[in-house]
């Protein structure tokens, strides 16, 4: 049975697809479908709606949920980094809105992935379990040097190199291959917590990113949009640290200046006070959106 997830934004994703009369919405996260479901359910049923994810799981938790749509859900298990060859596959010129919220979902939580740190659960972190190394062969596989950059940039993780050391250490006699084994070693060197934050929980957002190869992905995609957004289209992303709000701030603020997209908003939406009360997790969620201009605008 699927976790509860609550998604994060739900009005302000929505409501930048709500003037939509027909055309195509790519969902490049759709997760369990929050996002995906809002917007089917509030637009015509000449708009389309493409969700891709790379996790199985949540393309299975997804099709259930949007069963209700019919033919207007397509899922495809691919990443939202492939967008373009995705739509080439299916004869699409041009979409109409983008989604993508980068935060980890309830599919990724409640399986035994090492996405939690309840239980004992192998070390392996990826979201495509049929694709790349894992989490535990990242470790092995990374040189101390590179590891503990990859601490300190994708986590900010305090006494990264220190960190990194006793990672590789342990990895050598085989005792870095579970949750249980990264927990120990992150109390053993950081202690119970960081920045008010279990010890686990930045570390392994830095491994997790690593291993998914996430910000590499996010940039192909940001370069990428303007082979797939058709003029007065909408692309919204939803990011949770600053390693990813900084790169789609940077991406879109360069397709500014080309003058062929313009920023609806200068500054990130935020959740209001309602939803963070409701959502601890979305006190963290970002919210950037670029369009793009007419060509006799341009």
């Amino acid at each position: 049975m699927d976790g509860v997830h609550v998604t994060v934004l739900l009005e302000e994703v929505a409501a930048a697809c709500a003037d939509l009369t027909s055309g195509w919405v790519v969902d490049g996260t759709v997760g369990q479908g929050g996002h995906a479901e809002a917007i089917l359910a509030r637009t015509p049923p000449a708009v389309q709606l493409i969700g891709l994810d790379r996790d199985p799981q949540a393309l299975e938790a997804s099709s259930r949920r949007l069963a209700v749509f019919g033919d207007r859900f397509h899922p495809v298990h691919r990443g939202y980094d492939s967008m373009r060859e995705v739509l080439d596959e299916k004869g699409i010129a041009m979409v109409d809105r983008v989604v993508l919220d980068l935060g980890l979902s309830t599919t990724q939580l409640d399986s035994d992935r090492g996405f939690s740190f309840e239980g004992d659960q192998p070390l392996d972190m990826r979201f495509d379990p049929t694709e790349g190394r894992t989490a535990a062969q990242a470790i092995r596989e990374t040189s101390e040097n590179e590891l503990a950059q990859v601490l300190f940039f994708f986590g900010e993780v305090p006494a990264s190199r220190r960190l990194a050391r006793r990672l590789k250490e342990e990895s050598r006699v085989n005792r870095m291959e579970t949750t249980s084994d990264l927990v120990r070693v992150c109390r053993e060197v950081l202690g119970p917590n960081v920045r008010k934050m279990p010890s686990p929980v930045l570390p392994a957002q830095a491994l997790r990113i690593l291993v998914n190869r996430e910000l590499e992905r996010l940039d192909g995609f940001l370069a990428s949009i303007p082979t797939f957004l058709a003029p007065l289209g909408r692309v919204s992303v939803i990011s949770f640290h600053s390693g990813e709000d900084r790169r789609v701030k940077l991406g879109f603020r360069s397709l500014a200046l080309t003058r062929e997209f313009t920023l609806p908003h200068r500054k990130p939406q935020s959740a209001g006070p309602e939803e963070q009360r409701r959502n601890r997790r979305s006190r963290a969620a970002h919210l950037r959106v670029i369009e793009r201009i007419p060509e006799d605008e341009a």
